[in-house]
């Protein structure tokens, strides 16, 4: 960078905190660490501090400063080998499973009022 522009830059003042919050931000997360809720927060500052802020203040001080997380990301477990685990199976076999589940169902009794619309009569 040039050297006008870097003097430039050291020659404005460094602007202080926009909010009254900031000076307080380690005390605001200490207590959420602790589980304090927002609300609690707000007491223990007017209380303690002496300083009122309403509890919104308070949440939209945390959002905005706030780390945003990663969510977990779910991963598929890794692929077995396929000798242990056979993926693809035999169109013969897959036929004779077939056959011989249609001759299970065969054999069981069969009630005709299930799935059966009937019709209003007019």
């Amino acid at each position: 960078m040039d050297p006008t522009l870097l003097s430039l830059l050291d020659s404005i003042p460094q602007k202080p905190p926009r909010s009254k919050l900031e000076t307080h931000r380690e005390l605001i997360r200490q207590l959420r660490r602790k589980g304090c809720t927002y609300r609690d927060i707000v007491r223990i500052l007017r209380e303690r501090v002496g300083l009122d802020v309403a509890v919104s203040t308070i949440h939209s001080f945390i959002k905005v400063r706030a780390k945003h997380r990663k969510q977990v990301q779910y991963e598929l477990p890794p692929l077995e080998a396929e000798s242990s685990v056979s993926t693809r199976m035999n169109p013969g076999d897959l036929a004779s499973r077939i056959a011989t589940s249609k001759q299970n169902q065969s054999g069981r009794k069969r009630n005709p009022n299930i799935f059966t619309l009937k019709r209003a009569s007019r």
